[in-house]
């Protein structure tokens, strides 16, 4: 038996036993230890959890099930990480070694023996057994995979058998924890096979019993029907006499609906089993299929709009700035109008569908409402965040119960028109599972080539979707089906600059506001420069959700006051000390971020986030030691790889830049260790942009110059030394900005990014245009830095 040490993922009111794959949820630390100790995980049920105080005491099982992890998922959640894993060993736990910050046991590894197949007993179990779960999955679990029941049918390891149908059976918690317990093959497999006929047993005789109570119900009502009966005149109107006054009114609705020809030819079927049937279930689901046709637009549309005045004039009223977006919407309705006028069929090429992509809270959703009122057609909206199953697009078959149309049929039905706007919110928030693929199905419906004739399960009659205008929003592209992204015109929306949302403040937010917490204008005022301070110290967003909510808070706050006295209530001007009162300390500040001194070895970056730009600190010391390089600040791994990558170019080119500096410390790597640090540690950071300001801060620790205080750069870092353009470059230049940061270093590859930024801005700044790493250390460094002119990188 083998004895090892491994950490606990603890899981409670279920088992997981040996052969299953999974998927779990790591810390970096836990997942550190876990490659320490060969990629090992203890998964070990909770029998009982106690609450001391705010410590929580768990007692786990003696017995658990030892997991190896096998590759990582990719998928995020705050600072922990997926991987995927394979369960394959029980385990008896001797101790507990540690239980902060996680448990840590010692443990022995149970190597469950394989039982000889050829033996009698083992041959009889095995058929026994396999039986037994083909009966059990069949009737319990209504269509079990044909490629499970073969698995189970071909797997001759009476072991592995025995785990996977032991993790398929529907077993109560104690048994499953029973069954994990027991070292003993026969006992566990009599266990399981008794369990398993029982469950079979109970099933056959309420079948049975069923099938004789609906056979005696049948023939009760048999001779019901067929009793004469002598029915007095003063009764109400009989059975039979208001089924064909409702079946006459279904005709008359039939008769003066405007169907296409083959939709009434399927009507008029549907209608014929209604006359033949009986009322019961199956005639009000036919009953309800046919007033969902009635319903259904088949040949109305709305007449709309396409005035680009007006359209202009709509989004400049709901919507400040935007500037290239609004160009954009007004260039798609202007082709339309065009093609209108001249009568050209809609185009059926890639990019007729607009998705608006940014981050949360800067219009997305309002643009698509936008375009509508200014089209003057009706909106519906489709939320399709978290949608995982595919019937909600496509629908389900009728023949399931409770079964509805997809939520494209819903909308048309509900609008009363061929024509409308549907907005296809946050479609990169789909997720797919054993259900069905919701981003496949999307693709029928945006794809201008199919969707002339979609076919939704419920309706089985295609419907012309071609006349619908599709909007999509999303946040991130990265997660949207490739497929489904080429179908897609899109256009992107970038925050706000701190100017553009206080002109929102004042003319749209706290206009509202202010209508809606029942104030006026001559009871509250909040001048431009608080609003200024609410962006920069109690919010972080590139939208202006955050800030309405802030404002919401103050004029609730000046209610109550109103309210509470009247008479005594005077104007009241919001100053930087009501502020504070009513919204505490400052919560986003960069103060700690930016030293008010240059020390060599810091240095000031630029990130982009989806709030905006951001002055990135580099902080790098260095100590004797052994050649070690320690990195800190929550990094990814392309940040740690430019990390390295600017450590390689100083190391080769170190010679050079010691003469050029002038320095007079002699470096010896091998002795020397480095640590860098990147501040508000508590933040994930990573991408390639930072290459140039590591360098910069590594070169201006070992030389002793130091960075002007007054400078920001951002720019890729290659082991040549050459400078790699990189993204965000307007949002980087509006964050060093706003930071009091006229200083910019880019790389001369995004001079064409710098059309996107205000000239008002452009004008208050000196922004240079670097090919290589020695340019950044000539305009960045004190003292000698000018002296940077590297002969090897001259020719990049």
């Amino acid at each position: 038996m083998k004895k090892i040490n491994v950490f606990v993922v603890p899981i409670h009111g279920t088992v997981l036993y040996p052969y299953q794959n999974l998927k779990l949820r790591l810390t970096e630390l836990q997942f550190y230890d876990a490659k320490v100790n060969n990629n090992y995980v203890a998964i070990v049920p909770v029998v009982d959890q106690q609450i001391d105080g705010i410590q929580r005491i768990q007692r786990f099982s003696q017995y658990g099930t030892l997991v190896r992890l096998t590759s990582e998922d990719y998928t995020v959640y705050a600072s922990n990480k997926i991987y995927q894993a394979f369960s394959f060993a029980r385990i008896k736990i001797d101790s507990i070694i540690k239980s902060t910050p996680y448990y840590m046991v010692s443990a022995e590894v149970l190597g469950d023996e394989i039982i000889d197949e050829q033996t009698l007993w083992s041959s009889q179990i095995i058929d026994n057994l396999k039986n037994l779960a083909k009966q059990y999955l069949e009737q319990f679990q209504m269509n079990p995979s044909p490629q499970f029941l073969q698995i189970i049918q071909e797997e001759k390891n009476i072991n592995k058998l025995f785990f996977i149908i032991a993790s398929n059976a529907d077993l109560p918690y104690s048994q499953k924890l029973k069954l994990l317990q027991i070292d003993d093959h026969q006992t566990k497999i009599n266990l399981l096979i008794q369990y398993l006929k029982t469950k079979v047993e109970e099933f056959a005789q309420t079948k049975a019993l069923e099938q004789k109570v609906s056979k005696d119900l049948m023939q009760q009502m048999s001779k019901q029907i067929n009793k004469p009966t002598n029915l007095p005149n003063n009764l109400p109107i009989p059975y039979q006499k208001q089924k064909n006054n409702d079946i006459e009114k279904l005709q008359a609705k039939i008769k003066e609906a405007n169907l296409p020809d083959h939709v009434r030819e399927i009507v008029e079927q549907e209608m014929q089993k209604i006359e033949k049937g009986s009322m019961g279930v199956d005639s009000n689901v036919t009953r309800n299929y046919i007033d969902l046709i009635l319903q259904l637009p088949w040949n109305q549309q709305v007449e709309e709009t396409l005035s680009i005045e007006k359209c202009k004039e709509t989004l400049d009223a709901d919507h400040f700035g935007l500037t290239k977006v609004k160009e954009r919407i007004l260039q798609f309705l202007a082709v339309k109008k065009l093609r209108k006028e001249r009568k050209i069929a809609d185009s059926n090429g890639q990019g007729s569908i607009i998705c608006f992509f940014g981050p949360p809270g800067v219009g997305k959703t309002s643009l698509g409402q936008s375009i509508a009122k200014s089209l003057n057609r009706p909106f519906y909206r489709i939320a399709l965040g978290g949608v995982s199953d595919e019937a909600q697009i496509r629908g389900h078959r009728r023949t399931y119960v409770g079964a509805f149309p997809g939520s494209f049929i819903q909308a048309i039905k509900k609008v009363k028109c061929k024509n409308p706007v549907i907005l296809l919110d946050e479609i990169d928030k789909l997720t797919s599972n054993h259900r069905g693929d919701p981003s496949s199905a999307l693709l029928e419906v945006l794809d201008p080539e199919q969707n002339n004739h979609f076919m939704d399960n419920y309706l089985n009659i295609e419907f012309d979707l071609s006349s619908v205008l599709f909007i999509a929003t999303a946040n991130q592209l990265e997660t949207i089906q490739p497929a489904l992204r080429d179908r897609l015109e899109l256009i992107e929306i970038v925050g706000y600059t701190v100017k553009e949302k206080i002109a929102i403040a004042n003319n749209y937010l706290i206009p509202k506001q202010l209508q809606k917490n029942g104030l006026v204008n001559e009871q509250v005022t909040i001048p431009s420069e608080i609003i200024h301070t609410i962006i920069k110290q109690y919010t972080s967003e590139a939208g202006v959700r955050q800030l309405e909510r802030i404002i919401a808070k103050i004029y609730r706050n000046i209610a109550l006051k109103y309210i509470t006295d009247q008479q005594n209530f005077k104007t009241i001007v919001v100053d930087q000390e009501s502020l504070i009162e009513i919204l505490g300390p400052s919560i986003h500040s960069d103060k700690h971020t930016t030293p008010l001194i240059s020390i060599p070895g810091v240095c000031k970056g630029l990130a982009w986030t989806p709030a905006g730009g951001k002055v990135l600190m580099i902080e790098s010391v260095k100590m004797e030691g052994k050649g070690k390089f320690e990195i800190t600040g929550m990094l990814g791994d392309v940040m740690k790889e430019s990390v390295r990558t600017a450590i390689g170019w100083i190391k080769a080119y170190w010679p050079q830049i010691k003469i050029l500096s002038k320095s007079s410390t002699n470096i010896n790597f091998d002795a020397l260790d480095i640590h860098i640090h990147f501040p508000a540690g508590a933040t994930p950071k990573d991408g390639p942009s930072a290459g140039v300001a590591i360098t910069t801060a590594i070169v201006s620790l070992l030389t002793g110059l130091k960075v002007k205080n007054n400078i920001a750069m951002t720019g890729e870092i290659t082991l040549t030394g050459r400078v790699l353009p990189v993204g965000g470059i307007k949002e980087k230049i509006l964050g060093a900005f706003e930071n009091g940061i006229f200083n910019v270093i880019i790389p001369h590859r995004n001079k064409a990014n710098l059309v996107d930024v205000e000239a008002e801005i452009k004008e208050k700044m000196s922004i240079h245009l670097v090919k290589t790493i020695d340019q950044v250390l000539q305009i960045a460094l004190e003292g000698n830095g000018p002296n940077f002119k590297m002969i090897n990188l001259s020719n990049l």
